[in-house]
């Protein structure tokens, strides 16, 4: 599985987080920016349909940092994942989509040692309708559902986490040249879940996501005219990156 690190050094911790705040606002104006002037400069003849019968398959590799409130007591939960996803034509303008992988969920702060450590799987489903298809600018709205559950073990304690997204997402994507486009998109989400721990210690605890809207930018590299590499840094609800090989059929 390949590993991506990004290391940021401060002198204190307090340096830390204004570093990253003054980044997170910095990318934030920046997409919302581009999205307003991608609305304004488009131009071209526009459609708004997919190719019939269209399969494409992903793999996709990524790291997000997230906080999740647990009875008012916030936790960086920090996740690594891999996993791929099948997107397929159902209707000239909706696509839908399934995704699975493996996950890798870091909590430092949680009291219980048993879940600082957890590992497991995500599966998920989505439907994507076409807006707009034109030579310089495609826009896509995304509906979609995502459930995760990782474990993990420690001194006579067993503890499962399980948690579900729901989302929704607006996607713009403005061609740079022939091979690279650039892809923003902004979005919400809704995180719940529930932290169980048998053994040694018996527990029950939920949670949910403290910031619940996200926002990402990209580019997308066509190696051939039915796949392409893509990269993108999220922020918002999720701060971290995302890596992904396309391919279409």
């Amino acid at each position: 599985m390949p590993h991506i690190v990004v290391i940021i050094q401060c002198s204190t911790p307090s340096d830390k987080c204004l570093l990253m705040s003054k980044l997170s606002a910095a990318v934030r104006r920046f997409t919302l920016t581009w999205l307003w002037l991608s609305l304004l400069c488009f131009c071209g003849p526009a459609r708004a349909e997919y190719s019939p019968g269209g399969l494409d398959f992903s793999l996709q590799v990524g790291h997000n940092e997230t906080r999740w409130e647990y009875a008012g007591q916030i936790l960086t939960s920090k996740s690594s994942f891999i996993g791929i996803q099948l997107r397929e034509t159902l209707a000239p303008r909706l696509r839908g989509s399934l995704q699975a992988g493996y996950l890798d969920l870091s909590q430092p702060g949680n009291p219980l040692p048993a879940a600082r450590v957890t590992t497991g799987y995500y599966g998920g489903v989505d439907l994507t309708l076409l807006l707009l298809d034109a030579t310089r600018l495609t826009m896509e709205l995304t509906g979609g559902y995502r459930y995760q559950e990782t474990q993990g073990h420690d001194s006579g304690t067993d503890v499962e986490l399980v948690w579900h997204d729901t989302y929704a997402q607006l996607e713009l994507v403005m061609p740079l040249s022939e091979r690279l486009d650039l892809r923003t998109l902004g979005g919400t989400s809704r995180t719940s879940g529930e932290q169980r721990a048998r053994g040694d210690t018996d527990q029950l605890l939920t949670f949910d996501e403290q910031r619940q809207s996200y926002y990402a930018a990209g580019l997308a590299y066509w190696l051939d005219e039915t796949g392409y590499l893509s990269v993108s840094w999220l922020g918002g609800a999720y701060d971290g990156f995302q890596f992904g090989f396309h391919r279409g059929f």
